[in-house]
């Protein structure tokens, strides 16, 4: 067997040695912080209509889709809108494009880049520099694949910053999640502001009405010498008081609307589908007794800031592998030739192996700086880990305990209302008969028109906590029924 047969033969042995010493990380092991933290949300106890939890699987709360959730179609057609076209959601996704980027770049530094060269020279040698006494020209011409230069990893230092790269990229997709998840709830918060501030014009329209006919009675008796003119200024007041919250509704309901529009990034469409009642906003789904606080893992910020918090582990593996030598290998194989005729002729073939090995020895104190701005981003990157669970769990408590209250107010608003509108009902049926005064029915019309607006008030305050419910838990990114 030749020498030169030998020696191509080591070339693979030699790279897989390489690459099997390449395999080490001086990283820490990654240990996920243990945050203190209730092991139940306060005030989770909401009544359930479901007779097991089993039609609410917390733990595949990030499963449901919001179409599953959300039941009025018009507010699914502004949803599937805003997850087209919304300008923050586009650039979440562009950022998630460009990390991913960034990783494949960091990736093919752990593997050898392999290219080809091919040059020719042809040069004239001056007389007085020829050995032959006289000038001539020379030519030469090279063709090979090599490699320029590449990093024997033996200590992780290129794994390590490959590794960096990887978990900002997937703390980047949860940035996107997160994103997804409340844009989707900002949605229907605006929505339900739109139908609430409508439902307020609504109602003052039908009070403006009321109060218009009952001036008209008031002007004749006042004309008879029934009444005083108190009583008419009264019914003036209660007019405009009407007319203003038309004005402030309609304002609401604009403003609502502006905000839908940018939402979506466009005007809102013609052909929506039919809104549902207020009160048939979502599907018959309720919190089971007993929340545990383990829901909040599967949010997208907090899975964001653990990957985060990966990737500044990562980094100390970087530093530390600074400290010790560096081995380059740069080589080549090919064919070189005086003439272009016999540059692939036999006995031609080239090559050439040169490793090279750099080793700190005094930096001024550089390395060791730079492992210790490692480490303490990774502490920092540790605190903004348990920041981001302790606010996540302040945020589902408060969702839960306003949901229970919610509901209890707003039962007891609509028995208060109830109670108004029969009170209302009462007094105008004693005023028709001459038993009661203007005044009374103007008071007992201006509760209940009060109740009424209040009871609105709730609702939207209880739809929106349900909105806040699906954000809060990290609810499902996409629905059943679409494909992904």
């Amino acid at each position: 067997m030749s020498n030169r047969y030998k020696q191509h033969k080591l070339i693979p042995l030699t790279w897989a040695t390489l690459a099997l010493l390449s395999a080490c990380s001086m990283a820490p092991r990654y240990q996920q912080p243990t945050v203190p933290l209730a092991p139940e949300f306060p005030s989770s106890s909401v009544v359930s209509t479901a007779p097991t939890s089993e039609q609410w699987n917390v733990s595949a709360a990030k499963d449901l889709g919001w179409r599953e959730y959300f039941a009025d179609e018009r507010l699914q057609r502004l949803i599937e809108l805003a997850l087209a076209n919304n300008k923050d959601l586009r650039v979440a996704a562009l950022n998630v494009e460009t990390v991913r980027a960034q990783y494949a770049i960091a990736r093919a530094d752990r593997l050898p880049a392999i290219g080809a060269t091919g040059s020719a020279t042809k040069a004239r040698v001056a007389e007085d520099l020829s050995n032959a006494g006289r000038s001539y020209i020379t030519e030469s011409y090279n063709v090979g694949l090599g490699v320029a230069s590449f990093e024997l990893d033996l200590f992780g230092r290129v794994k390590s910053l490959s590794d960096n790269a990887l978990n900002q990229y997937f703390a980047q997709e949860q940035a996107r999640d997160a994103t997804q998840i409340s844009l989707v709830a900002t949605v229907a918060k605006a929505y339900f502001a739109e139908r609430t501030a409508q439902a307020n014009m609504d109602l003052s329209t039908r009070v403006l009405q009321s109060r218009e006919e009952s001036k008209r009675l008031t002007d004749l008796k006042f004309k008879a010498g029934v009444i005083s003119a108190v009583e008419v200024n009264e019914a003036v007041t209660q007019i405009e008081t009407a007319r203003a919250d038309y004005a402030a509704a309609e304002r609401a309901r604009e403003q609502a609307r502006n905000a839908l529009a940018l939402l979506i990034a466009q005007p809102l469409p013609a052909d929506l589908p039919e809104q549902a009642p207020l009160s048939a906003q979502f599907a018959n789904r309720e919190l089971p007794v007993g929340l545990l606080s383990d829901v909040l893992l599967q949010r997208p910020d907090i899975q964001q800031a653990e990957f985060a918090l990966k990737a500044a582990n990562a980094n100390i593996g970087a530093a530390r592998a600074a400290f010790f030598p560096r081995i380059t290998l740069i080589g080549s194989v090919g064919s070189g030739s005086t003439e272009l005729s016999g540059l692939f002729a036999g006995g031609n073939s080239t090559w050439n192996f040169a490793p090279q090995v750099s080793l700190p020895i005094f930096a001024w104190g550089k390395n060791k700086a730079n492992l210790d701005v490692a480490e303490l981003r990774k502490n920092t990157a540790i605190v903004q880990y348990e920041q981001a669970v302790q606010s996540a769990f302040r945020d589902v408590a408060d969702a839960m305990v306003a949901r229970r209250t919610l509901q209890q107010q707003y039962l007891a608003q609509q028995h208060s209302d109830q109670a108004m509108a029969e009170r209302y009902r009462l007094v105008k049926m004693r005023f028709d008969h001459g038993v009661s005064s203007s005044l009374e029915l103007l008071d007992a019309e201006r509760s209940s028109y009060t109740s009424q607006q209040a009871l609105l008030r709730t609702q939207q305050t209880l739809l929106e906590n349900r909105a806040d419910v699906y954000k809060v838990l990290g609810g499902g990114l996409v629905s059943k029924n679409l494909a992904n």
